[in-house]
C-alpha cells in the first residue's frame, strides 16, 4: 500500500500538463495542478493568509440588532459572510492558475504593440495628404481589403491566382476612387504612388511569407536550374560579353560589388517596391561602373551585357521567384518597369547561352563547361570584324598563336622537368631504402664499398664471399627424398 501511494506521489507526468503556476515543470492532480516546488510555495502563503483570517474572525463583533433570531437568520447571515469574505486558500489558487493566461495576454499584447509600430510606419506615406477625410477614407478602405485578404492566404485553399487576382482588382479600385471621388479633388498628384507604398507597408507587412513561400514552391524547379546554371557559367568574363566593363580600375571593381550586393538584398526585401529599390539600386552602380570604366554615353546595348555580368556574379538566391513575386504584385513606374524587364531578359539570355553568344568554338564553350583550360588564343569577340584582307593583321595573328603555342609548350616542359626531377629522388630514395635493407640483412656487404676504394680489392671481396661461403657450411644436410616402390603401394 506504502509502495503504491509513494509512486503515485512521485510520478507527476501521468496527466502531461505543466504547472499552474507557468514554472515549466510538470503538474499533479494531487497537488491541485501545481508542481512540488511550487505547492510548497503556494502551501505556506495561503496558510499564513488563513492563520492572519482566522485571527480576524476570532475577534468579537459588536452587535446592535437584537439578539432574537432564528435558524433561518442564522443560515442568511452565513451565506452573506461566505459570500463578502472569501475563501484565501482558494484566491490563492485561482491567481496562481491565472498566471499563463495573463503570459500569453502579455505575448498577444506584444503583437499588437508590434502591428500598431508598423501601422504608424506605413501612415508616414499619408501625411501629404490635405484633408482628413481622404486620409479616414484610404486607411477604412486598405483596412477591410487587408482584414478579407490575409484570411484567404492564410486559407491554403485558396489558389495562389485568386490572391493575385484580389489584389490587382484591389489596386484598380483605389486608383479608380482617388481619381473620381470628389474628396481627393484636392490632392497631390503624386498620391496615387503614396497610396501604393502604403498598401504594400500594410498588407505585405502580414502576408508577405504566406504569400511568397506559395511562389517559392512553384518556382522551385525553376530557381534551382537557373542557380546551377550560373554556377556553371562563373568564367565568363565580361570581354566575353563583350562589356566594356574593367575590373582591373579599383574603383570599378568596387562598384561592382557594390551592384552585386544589392541584387543579392533583392531576396530580403518584404515589399514590392523594396525589390524593387534593390534592382533600381544595382542599376545605379552598373551605370557608375560603366562610365568609370569607358568615360562615354551609357546606352542599352551597354548596359545589359553589364547587368547579365553582375548576375552571373552575384549569383542571387530565388530569382526567378522574386520576379514572379514582381510581375504580379508591383505597380512599377515606366523606369522601374523598363529594368524590371531587363532583369528578365538577363536571366532568360542565361538561360540560353550558347557558344555564339560569346564568340567561342563549339569546342571551346564544352571545355569552359567542364572546367578544363582553354588557350586565350582560341578566343573571339563577337564584334570582331573581317580583317582577311589585312596581311599585317593576319601576320600578327598568327606570331600570337605561335607564341602562344611556344608559351604552353614551355609550361609543359617545365611541369615535366619538375615532374621527372620528381620522380628522380623518389627513386635514389627507394634505391637507399633497399641497400639500408640489405645491409641489416647482410651485415658483410657494408665492407664492399669500402674495399672498392683499396688496391688489391678484387682478394678482399674473393675472401669476404669466400667467408659468406664457409658460414653456410654449418648448415644442416638437406633432407632426401624417400622413394617408395610402387609394388609396396599395391599391397
Amino acid at each position: 500500500m506504502l509502495k503504491s501511494q509513494s509512486t503515485e506521489t512521485v510520478n507527476t507526468r501521468l496527466d502531461g500538463e505543466f504547472c499552474r503556476n507557468a514554472c515549466g515543470f510538470y503538474g499533479n492532480k494531487i497537488w491541485d495542478g501545481f508542481c512540488s516546488k511550487c505547492y510548497r510555495e503556494v502551501y505556506q502563503q495561503a496558510k499564513q493568509i488563513q492563520q492572519s483570517y482566522d485571527g480576524k474572525s476570532n475577534t468579537p463583533i459588536s452587535v446592535t440588532t437584537p439578539s432574537l433570531s432564528s435558524p433561518l437568520n442564522n443560515l442568511n447571515e452565513r451565506r452573506r459572510s461566505n459570500i463578502i469574505i472569501r475563501n484565501p486558500i482558494r484566491q490563492m489558487v485561482n491567481r496562481a492558475g491565472n498566471l499563463r493566461s495573463s503570459s500569453s495576454s502579455v505575448i498577444s499584447a506584444l503583437i499588437n504593440d508590434e502591428q500598431t509600430v508598423e501601422n504608424e510606419t506605413a501612415s508616414k506615406h499619408l501625411d501629404i495628404m490635405t484633408t482628413d477625410d481622404a486620409r479616414v477614407d484610404i486607411k477604412s478602405q486598405v483596412k477591410t481589403f487587408a482584414n478579407n485578404f490575409h484570411k484567404k492566404c492564410s486559407n491554403k485553399n485558396v489558389h495562389l491566382d485568386t490572391l493575385i487576382q484580389d489584389y490587382g482588382t484591389f489596386k484598380d479600385t483605389i486608383k479608380k476612387r482617388i481619381q473620381t471621388n470628389s474628396i481627393y479633388r484636392d490632392e497631390n498628384e503624386d498620391l496615387i504612388h503614396r497610396v501604393r507604398d502604403y498598401v504594400e507597408s500594410i498588407i505585405f507587412s502580414k502576408d508577405y511569407s504566406l504569400i511568397f513561400n506559395r511562389i517559392a514552391i512553384e518556382c522551385e524547379e525553376q530557381d534551382l536550374s537557373i542557380q546551377n546554371r550560373i554556377s556553371s557559367l562563373h568564367w565568363v568574363t565580361p570581354t566575353m560579353l563583350d562589356s566594356v566593363l574593367n575590373e582591373d580600375v579599383p574603383n570599378v571593381r568596387e562598384t561592382i560589388y557594390k551592384a552585386m550586393n544589392a541584387l543579392i538584398e533583392l531576396d530580403a526585401k518584404t515589399t514590392p517596391q523594396g525589390k524593387i529599390h534593390s534592382i533600381m539600386e544595382c542599376k545605379s552602380f552598373i551605370e557608375e561602373a560603366l562610365q568609370s570604366s569607358s568615360g562615354i554615353t551609357i546606352n542599352a546595348d551597354r548596359f545589359l551585357p553589364a547587368l547579365i555580368y553582375v548576375v552571373l556574379r552575384a549569383k542571387p538566391p530565388r530569382l526567378h521567384s522574386n520576379i514572379q513575386f514582381l510581375s504580379n504584385f508591383s505597380q512599377p513606374n515606366g523606369e522601374q518597369l523598363y529594368y524590371l524587364a531587363n532583369l528578365d531578359s538577363a536571366v532568360r539570355f542565361i538561360g540560353l547561352l550558347e557558344a555564339e553568344h560569346l564568340g567561342l568554338s563549339s569546342n571551346d564553350f564544352s571545355l569552359y563547361m567542364r572546367g578544363e583550360p582553354v588557350l586565350p588564343s582560341k578566343f573571339v569577340s563577337v564584334f570582331d570584324y573581317s580583317l582577311e584582307n589585312d596581311v599585317n593583321i593576319q601576320q600578327f595573328r598568327q606570331m600570337s598563336i605561335q607564341y602562344d603555342q611556344t608559351e604552353h609548350n614551355c609550361e609543359k616542359f617545365n611541369e615535366n622537368i619538375l615532374d621527372f626531377n620528381r620522380r628522380l629522388m623518389q627513386t635514389v630514395t627507394d634505391i637507399n631504402e633497399l641497400l639500408n635493407g640489405s645491409y641489416t640483412r647482410f651485415s658483410y656487404f657494408e665492407q664492399i664499398p669500402q674495399l672498392i676504394q683499396c688496391e688489391n680489392n678484387v682478394k678482399n671481396i674473393n675472401h669476404i664471399l669466400d667467408q659468406s661461403t664457409t658460414d653456410n657450411e654449418h648448415l644442416p644436410e638437406p633432407l632426401a627424398p624417400d622413394i617408395v616402390i610402387q609394388q609396396n603401394i599395391k599391397q
